[in-house]
């Protein structure tokens, strides 16, 4: 649980404070490292030197005690113990040396004064052969105080041992002054390490910082607000580069957002306005029935024949909406081959019959096909039609052509009516928009969802539909599928 409350805390703090403090975590065991590593160093190296000391005392002791002997008497018992001869008996430094006879009893000594403790209390009793045993190795005797580096040898004569110390207590000192100057100047690098590292962090924080104010002015609203243009190569470059494309997309995405709303509120109201004026209609008549303000006879049938009209006005309207809905949602359209030619010829022989007071004429191209969806291709040809009988007056030509125009197979609607303006065509597949009041409605029947329905079906297909016109000129609408 304190782990827990402990990773939570760090995870808290700031990201300068973190890197602050990690930088001296990582400077801190770097520097126990270097310092732990020399000290082992530097020990290897003074007791290599001790060593060497221990081991050329040891020979040269060794050798003029041979040279000297040990004195005999030979009418002394060879039971007494031999004594050492002269050259031992001054030796004024830390370094003892310690003779011992065979049975490892104690002959004499010189040397180690300056010892707070003496050796000859530990290596009394060491008989030859346990001296042998350490071969020319030196080794470390414990004590309570500082240890013992000693160096032993059994003389040649097989008289006894030569045993060589020297206390460390001048190593002990040493390596200790060493870590605490290792502990002062490690303490001031680090106190140096952590300003330094604040202050370079402050300024590598700044990029960061500026990233913080452009995302709050985003989060207050200011969906056009960017960042500063960094270094490229920089990792903050590359992402304020990224940030910056991604809040061009997002902006770009809000306005799309936005106009989606407005062009569903405006069809929303649109919508409501055109089944607001069949419903209020068949509301009327139904109420003047009701009220029995109409006689009996041929104004009932006449109330009857307005009340069906107004309802298959809307039932055109709910079924338009419906077929926009389904497009809008993207379903799957029965693809097969289509022979356009056929298709168009069959729409034009329908708007033939539909509308007797204007002239149809044909330019169909044998063998004008495509892939698609044959019910949804005759829909589109036929909302084309119907829309130039309806805004075009009685008498207008109307001109329908199928042709290749290279791997495209064309469809091509066009009247010599009054025409559009610019700002109708670039408005009039709008759902419910209306143009302006030179294209003349001429009937009452449709949902104002024509041309809608005709982009929508040819968006689906992966084509297209356009319209060019000229006020007075009349207007041609080209379908466009995709081969």
């Amino acid at each position: 649980m304190r782990l827990r409350t402990r990773l939570a805390d760090w995870t808290n703090t700031s990201l300068r404070n973190r890197l602050t403090i990690g930088v001296l975590v990582l400077s801190a065991i770097g520097f126990i490292g270097a310092g732990v590593g020399s000290q082992a160093l530097l020990r290897n190296y003074l007791i290599h030197q001790v060593d060497d000391q221990l081991l050329s005392v040891v020979g040269g002791t060794a050798e003029r005690l041979d040279r000297a002997g040990i004195e005999r008497n030979n009418d002394e018992d060879a039971d007494h113990p031999a004594r050492a001869a002269t050259p031992l008996n001054r030796v004024p430094t830390s370094i003892s040396v310690t003779v011992l006879d065979p049975f490892g009893n104690l002959i004499g000594g010189i040397g180690g004064d300056l010892n707070s403790n003496k050796i000859t209390d530990y290596v009394k009793g060491l008989l030859p052969g346990q001296v042998a045993a350490y071969g020319n190795k030196p080794f470390t005797i414990e004590a309570p105080g500082p240890d013992f580096r000693v160096a032993t040898t059994v003389l040649p004569s097989s008289l006894g041992s030569v045993i060589v110390a020297q206390s460390l207590a001048d190593f002990d000192r040493t390596t200790r002054q060493i870590g605490t100057v290792f502990l002062i100047i490690g303490s001031l690098v680090l106190l140096f390490i952590a300003f330094a590292s604040r202050q370079v962090i402050k300024v590598g924080m700044r990029p960061l910082e500026r990233i913080e104010e452009t995302a709050e002015k985003i989060a207050a609203g200011d969906l056009s607000a960017r960042l500063d243009n960094f270094e490229p190569d920089t990792e903050v470059g590359r992402l304020s580069t990224s940030l910056n494309t991604m809040l061009s997309r997002i902006e770009e995405a809000f306005d799309a957002r936005m106009q989606s709303e407005d062009k569903l509120r405006r069809f929303v109201a649109d919508a409501s306005h055109e089944l607001r004026t069949p419903l209020t209609a068949i509301r009327g008549f139904a109420e003047l029935h009701r009220q029995g303000a109409v006689p009996e006879g041929e104004k009932t049938n006449e109330l009857i024949v307005r009340i069906e009209k107004e309802s298959m006005r809307m039932g055109y309207l709910v079924e338009d909406l419906l077929m926009l809905a389904r497009m809008d949602q993207s379903r799957e359209l029965v693809i097969s081959d289509v022979n356009l030619s056929e298709l168009v010829q069959e729409a034009v022989t329908s708007a033939q019959a539909a509308g007797p007071n204007h002239t149809i004429t044909t330019n169909i191209s044998a063998g004008v096909a495509t892939k698609g969806d044959a019910d949804k291709i005759y829909q589109v040809v036929t909302n084309l039609l119907a829309n130039a009988r309806a805004h075009t007056p009685a008498g207008t030509t109307i001109t329908v052509s199928t042709f290749t125009d290279g791997k495209d197979s064309c469809v091509t609607v066009a009247d010599n009516g009054p025409g559009l303006s610019a700002e109708d065509q670039a408005r009039i597949f709008e759902r419910f928009y209306r143009v302006d009041a030179s294209r003349q409605r001429n009937s009452k029947d449709g949902s104002g969802l024509g041309l809608s329905i005709v982009d929508a079906v040819m968006h689906a297909h992966g084509g297209e539909v356009s319209v060019e016109s000229e006020l007075g000129k009349g207007a041609a609408f080209t379908l466009r599928f995709k081969n």
